[in-house]
């Protein structure tokens, strides 16, 4: 294929994969720029030691809060298909009423309601093998037990985007809540997108390449018509698609929009890297009696109208060896192989609202920041507060006893809204179809779009802006 281009993606992610595949088989010309490399598939993506305690596949780069210290954000992932090949492929949509805004909850409004999206979460769905697992019999009693002693509690099996035939395979089964399957039961940006258009002549791929700029028109700054490369390499196209997530696109445009002038005229210059938000995620890990011999575990998702931003999801499977990548190193080893497989993990997930100062900031020449404080969104931390202490009441009259612990900036599994769309140029950065306000031919296909996190994992939203964005484009 020659050098010249329709679309250049920068991302593998959800978003820029789903774009992807409906350019590519819309016959478009298509160019992926992935920053990091393919994931091995000599089952080291399953280990606990690999993954976890060694982190050989997280990010290096490290950042620094909003008082300067310094930290890492294990969240990010920079390989083919991104976050999604770590995810725990719990896939939900959002609700009718979290695309409306909720001012008393700091939430903002989306540009338009479910129903522009319905059809692109069912074609996702589809195309991503979204199923729903009976649940095992050492979960289903704990969940009798908890709506036994609580009934404002309600349970609803949870959408995983895992095959069927993963329930035969138990070393794939115990792993794929945080890690990256190998035989290709879960589905993800790769397997279930990229793979379907990767050999077709219209689509190329390059990884392990950076994309640190935009090429503009002659005089026209504001008219994008390609991407530089930290190699040197330089790629143009008709039009550019930022999908490299509410971490990364907000300080890739805010760089380019200082070092061309444009933060000084560009509308809505000053919304790039705001109302930056991440849900409020804790881990519940509690203890019992019995040895749990379920294998899955993560197939049940509670609701309580009491906390109406918040969820509680089953964790999947956790043995004494990745409880022990979670304790202080000093934990004699037969403390965590007795008590591992008693354990039983919960993910207490909350919106947060917005606040125009918890921002992603590049600070080009430094650590990027996260500037990121629960003062600011005081109803959400409320909320969070009370569900966990509602949730682990409901556990101890069932018999369980454990603790809970947020999971601290690093957690930046679920960043959002960085590059917010809206209607109104003034007050948000993407248009309600993708395109960046007052420039020509750049669009974002990533989380950093989203105006609401919602109470449930973004990832099907994500996904389903870049379906609808790619069948705009293609048209």
């Amino acid at each position: 294929m020659p050098e010249d281009f329709d679309v250049i993606i920068i991302g593998s992610g959800a978003g820029g994969a789903a774009a992807a595949y409906k350019l590519v088989k819309a016959g478009k010309r298509v160019l992926m720029l992935e920053k990091g490399n393919r994931l091995p598939r000599d089952a080291s993506t399953l280990s606990t030691a690999i993954v976890f305690k060694e982190g050989r596949f997280f990010n290096k780069t490290e950042w620094q809060d909003g008082r300067g210290e310094p930290f890492t954000p294990t969240g990010e992932h920079y390989n083919l298909g991104g976050k999604t090949k770590w995810y725990g492929a719990a896939l939900l949509r959002f609700s009718a009423h979290e695309f409306e805004a909720d001012p008393s909850y700091q939430c903002l409004a989306w540009p338009f309601g479910l129903s522009e999206l319905e059809p692109y979460y069912a074609e996702a769905e589809r195309m991503l093998h979204v199923n729903h697992f009976k649940n095992e019999p050492e979960l289903q009693s704990v969940i009798d037990r908890i709506l036994s002693s609580d009934p404002s509690w309600r349970v609803e099996p949870l959408p995983l985007a895992l095959k069927p035939e993963i329930v035969n395979d138990p070393q794939e089964a115990k792993h794929f809540d945080g890690f990256a399957s190998v035989a290709g039961y879960k589905g993800d940006a790769e397997e279930c997108f990229i793979k379907l258009i990767e050999d077709e002549p219209n689509f190329r791929l390059l990884l392990d390449t950076e994309v640190t700029s935009f090429l503009h028109a002659d005089g026209s700054p504001a008219t994008i018509e390609g991407v530089s490369c930290a190699d040197g390499a330089n790629f143009r196209a008709g039009i550019v698609i930022l999908a490299c997530g509410a971490m990364s696109s907000p300080r890739l445009l805010s760089d380019y929009l200082v070092a061309t002038g444009l933060d000084r005229t560009l509308p809505g210059a000053d919304w790039v890297g705001r109302n930056f938000r991440m849900h409020i995620n804790s881990a519940l890990v509690v203890f019992s009696a019995f040895r749990d011999t379920d294998v899955l575990r993560k197939t049940a998702i509670f609701f309580n109208h009491k906390h109406p931003h918040s969820t509680v999801q089953c964790l999947g499977w956790i043995d004494g060896e990745l409880l022990a990548t979670q304790l202080p190193a000093v934990t004699p080893e037969f403390i965590t192989n007795a008590i591992g497989p008693r354990a039983l993990g919960f993910f207490v997930t909350t919106e947060d609202g917005s606040s125009v100062d918890n921002r992603v900031v590049s600070n080009r020449g430094g650590r990027p920041i996260l500037d990121y404080a629960f003062e600011r969104i005081k109803p959400s931390r409320d909320e969070h507060k009370a569900c966990i202490h509602d949730f682990e009441r409901a556990l101890l009259h069932a018999g369980f006893i454990g603790a809970s612990q947020w999971t601290g900036l690093a957690g930046t599994a679920h960043a959002v809204g960085t590059l917010v769309t809206g209607s109104d140029p003034l007050s948000s950065v993407v248009d309600p179809h993708g395109k960046v306000h007052g420039m020509e031919n750049l669009y974002v296909s990533d989380g950093s779009v989203l105006p609401r996190t919602s109470r449930v994992n973004p990832a099907l939203t994500i996904y389903s802006w870049g379906l609808r964005l790619g069948e705009r484009l293609a048209a």
